[in-house]
């Protein structure tokens, strides 16, 4: 699945066949990736680090409002991906010490149908000639480090605050190049 893309990042869009789409987002998307954001973890993260946990990151984190302002902030990238009318993914990536991935999800129901691999391929032709793209991943989600290695990311360290979140450790990507 190789997407083809404009040169704008503000402005590039992905089509990988099977009738999805990787495209910059909308305001009208920022709920349904909201909503699929949660889904996706309380899938993933529950068993990694509790539900009660889970579900207060959620409720601060993933706020209706905090996406909101996400969505229109300067040096921010905002993308969904979509198959027909649905919100299968999105990816949510601003300018911090690089191009910082933020945020990378999957409807759990599509994983592995190369949704993830075509929302960082639009990520990547965001950043900067020279610029590092870099993400952390939670201490014990190895479904998501096997996927960052393969799309070639590679291990550069760890931290104790996953997404600025003190007290949940992270490995940290990077990809340079």
């Amino acid at each position: 699945l190789r997407p083809s893309m404009n040169c704008s990042a503000r402005k590039s869009e992905a089509n990988m066949g099977g009738g999805t789409t990787v495209r910059l987002a909308q305001e009208q998307d920022v709920e349904s990736a909201r909503q699929l954001t949660n889904r996706s973890w309380i899938n993933t993260y529950s068993s990694l680090i509790g539900e009660a946990v889970t579900r207060e990151i959620i409720e601060d984190r993933h706020s209706a409002t905090r996406f909101r302002s996400q969505f229109s902030a300067p040096g921010s990238f905002f993308w969904v991906a979509e198959r027909g009318d649905q919100l299968v993914g999105h990816c949510y990536a601003i300018q911090k010490d690089g191009l910082f991935v933020d945020r990378l999800h999957v409807d759990p129901d599509q994983k592995g149908a190369g949704i993830g691999r075509a929302l960082l391929e639009v990520a990547d032709t965001a950043r900067k000639p020279g610029q590092r793209i870099w993400l952390d991943v939670l201490t014990g989600n190895v479904a998501a480090c096997t996927f960052y290695e393969r799309v070639g990311y590679q291990k550069i360290g760890v931290t104790d605050a996953c997404g600025g979140l003190l007290g949940i450790p992270a490995i940290i990507f990077e990809k340079r190049g």
